[in-house]
């Protein structure tokens, strides 16, 4: 079977998926990965607006209002932060090693310009059903419509996808999962995510100690964004056993 995971930065696919790549992969499945953008314009302006944001919901606890404060950092960013080319690079060469760690059997970049994606739709679209007919996928893993965190580039890219393989004839049409995670998580753990009901859940996994640990070496090859590691993953490591799909 071949399957497309097509999310949006480099590090958005082990996180929220990790565990189902590693899994697919070993069952024998094509795994082919298309990375919509190299987050070219993450640094210390993302890793302080992060641990903010992460101490506000500590602070705070669940509420609505942060999620648009997130994505007026976001905005702000995608307008005054220019484009970092050396991360850039750094981030394409993580990508690259973590593909190799998974077995992935081909890795994409679609090349979309990181916090631009609402301006470039037309491309995105046009990059997915591209790769779509050229590898005629039985399966798609993209976000949860909600993109879990809000983050526009997140919910353009699902979005997209959704609407790309809707538009496909019945046969050449793939299933779409999207990566999610439980509401009850994150109000347990006052989470800066937007959680799923369990009703709405279709599939969940529970990783094996394999699936675990090549996620693990999937986390700790993006050195560049170890901050997240820091801030958010190590205090819960129970968050990355399990996985959640719509």
């Amino acid at each position: 079977m071949t399957i497309l995971f097509i999310f949006p930065h480099p590090d958005d696919e082990t996180i929220f998926a990790g565990g189902i790549i590693a899994r697919h992969v070993a069952s024998g499945d094509k795994a082919v990965w298309l990375c919509a953008s190299f987050g070219e314009r993450s640094g210390e302006s993302s890793r302080r607006s992060a641990r903010s944001f992460y101490f506000a919901y500590l602070l705070f606890g669940y509420f609505p209002f942060l999620i648009p404060i997130q994505n007026l950092i976001i905005w702000w960013l995608s307008i005054f932060r220019k484009p970092n080319e050396a991360l850039l690079e750094i981030r394409k060469s993580e990508a690259e090693k973590v593909a190799r760690i998974y077995g992935i059997s081909k890795l994409h970049f679609l090349e979309i310009e990181d916090m631009k994606f609402g301006k470039n739709i037309a491309k995105i679209e046009s990059e997915i059903k591209k790769y779509i007919e050229f590898y005629r996928p039985q399966l798609i893993y993209t976000f949860h419509p909600n993109g879990i965190t809000d983050h526009p580039d997140h919910r353009y890219l699902a979005k997209s996808v959704i609407k790309v393989v809707k538009s496909l004839s019945a046969d050449k049409k793939p299933k779409v999962l999207g990566a999610t995670i439980l509401l009850e998580i994150v109000k347990k753990y006052k989470l800066p995510l937007i959680g799923t009901d369990i009703k709405e859940i279709s599939k969940e996994i529970e990783l094996t100690e394999s699936e675990m640990n090549k996620k693990l070496q999937a986390i700790n090859a993006y050195k560049s964004q170890k901050y997240l590691w820091k801030i958010f993953l190590q205090k819960y490591p129970k968050l990355l056993e399990k996985e959640y799909f719509v």
